[in-house]
C-alpha cells in the first residue's frame, strides 16, 4: 500500500482530521522510512496515523468480505 495513490488519499485525509483534534507536526519522514512504519516526524503523529491506519485495512478487509 505504500507510496500508492490510496495512501496517499489515506495520508491526506488523516492530515485533515488530525489538524481538527490534534496538535503536532505533520512533517513527513524520508520515503525510504516508511517501510519501518516511520511516516511523520512528530512520534505521537505517527503512532496516531499507524492506528488510523490499521483501522482504515480493517475496515477495507471486512467490506471486501460482504
Amino acid at each position: 500500500m505504500l507510496l500508492t495513490k490510496e495512501h496517499y488519499e489515506l495520508m491526506a485525509h488523516f492530515e485533515t482530521q488530525v489538524r481538527k483534534v490534534a496538535r503536532g507536526r505533520l512533517d513527513r519522514e524520508a520515503k525510504q522510512d516508511w517501510q519501518r512504519g516511520i511516516i511523520y516526524e512528530d512520534g505521537n503523529i505517527n503512532q496516531m496515523f499507524i492506528m488510523f491506519r490499521t483501522g482504515y485495512m480493517l475496515g477495507k478487509s471486512v467490506r471486501d468480505e460482504d
